[in-house]
């Protein structure tokens, strides 16, 4: 049977896994007419299928099938949830297993859970040999996490259960080492060869470039701040780099709505932005990025060039009130094709916008793109009109002065 998507109940309190997978989401929506049923309960409470939900509405979809199954109590939503996720399609990992053994462990229900999580007697032994050290790492874990998704220690503390002065205790003691395999670009042209991103998305900033801003400009648990995150590329760097992010966009993917703040920058900043270290924008490009994201005409690749450069300026007007210091990194490629081919180098603009507003231009990259940007038919006609095609994006970062 069918259900309309928007009716079905998402609990995350009941769903073992610590992490979406996001490039798993993005693979689903390519093929949702080839994906399982979900599974739900009698008031529509998800019990299996998060990834195949999500995928759906990726996708554009109003209807999934479901099988609906009779449930007494939370707690039998959430051990049917751990049963269907342990032992057939996107497994729960080792790490999420571990965690739902902590978390639900007594003598009387060893077995259940046993069976449930589809493990070795032994290897479940292990887990639970020292409860109470698990759990307290756990807590550590939980609290680190919310504070990167930029949650006061106030709110953490009614989140966790735990005092402020525990929670400042955890997030100072918590170590960071830049990640084993990161190679910072050691040159201002950056280039990568292969499309690193767990998930697509129109307009999509490699990972390998974010990583490389992170290192140059920012330190652990400084707030980092994204208006147009888009896919969530900023989102996963910032976990990984142990920043604090704090992002929205005007349209967040299905995929990430729960850690999207849906936000139009047009409209200000919001009001419970932290003052950041780090912004990073990379808004949709004038006339190229035309009409997909939105029709509305107020969308910034919709509107004229100059109502374009004006609202830039807006925007780099409120953050200079709201920064008290730190750094804005601005990419934004010249647009070409999509303007009757002539070219409009749109740095030089934002360059100067963000000079007369107490910015200095601190470096400039330049980013290339692949050469297969460009199709044969922009080919042929550029040898026929004798015009070089654009092929890089500029990158700008400026320090507030």
């Amino acid at each position: 049977m069918k259900k309309l998507i928007k009716d079905i109940v998402v609990r995350m309190d009941l769903y073992p896994r610590q992490d979406v997978d996001n490039k798993k989401i993005q693979e689903y929506s390519e093929n949702t007419e080839l994906l399982p049923s979900i599974i739900i309960n009698q008031d529509n409470i998800l019990i299996d299928g998060l990834h195949r939900l999500r995928a759906n509405k990726q996708a554009g979809n109003q209807e999934i099938e479901v099988i609906v199954e009779k449930t007494v109590s939370e707690n039998e939503i959430y051990l049917r949830a751990i049963e269907t996720n342990a032992t057939h399609g996107l497994q729960l990992s080792m790490k999420d297993k571990q965690s739902v053994a902590v978390k639900l462990y007594d003598l009387k229900n060893r077995e259940r859970l046993i069976k449930s999580l589809s493990v070795a007697p032994r290897t479940f032994d292990g887990w639970v040999s020292n409860k109470a050290k698990q759990l307290k790492e756990q807590k550590e874990e939980e609290v680190i996490s919310l504070y990167l998704k930029c949650q006061t220690q106030q709110e953490i503390s009614d989140k966790t259960g735990l005092s402020q002065a525990k929670i400042s205790e955890i997030i100072t003691n918590c170590k960071f080492a830049v990640p084993d395999n990161f190679k910072p670009f050691l040159y201002n042209i950056w280039n990568t060869s292969k499309e690193e991103n767990a998930t697509k998305h129109f307009g999509l900033f490699p990972e390998v470039f974010f990583e490389n801003l992170l290192y140059y400009y920012t330190e652990p648990f400084d707030v980092v701040y994204d208006p147009f995150v888009g896919g969530g590329t900023t989102i996963d760097m910032c976990k990984k780099w142990m920043r604090r992010y704090y992002v929205s966009d005007l349209n967040p993917i299905p995929a990430r709505e729960e850690e999207i703040k849906k936000w139009d920058i047009n409209q200000g900043l919001p009001n419970d932005l932290p003052s950041p270290k780090f912004v990073f924008l990379d808004p949709p490009y004038w006339k190229q990025a035309e009409g997909k994201y939105s029709k509305d005409k107020e969308d910034l690749a919709n509107m004229s060039l100059d109502n374009f450069y004006d609202s830039i300026e807006t925007i780099i007007k409120n953050l200079k009130k709201k920064m008290k210091e730190g750094y804005v990194a601005f990419v934004i490629q010249p647009t070409q094709w999509n303007n009757d081919k002539k070219f409009e180098d749109h740095i030089i603009k934002v360059i100067n916008i963000f000079e007369k507003n107490s910015f200095k231009e601190e470096m400039r990259y330049s980013l290339p793109y692949s050469s297969q940007q460009c199709t044969p038919q922009m080919v042929n006609i550029a040898k026929q009109e004798k015009f070089p095609l654009n092929l890089i994006r500029d990158l700008v970062v400026f320090k507030k002065k």
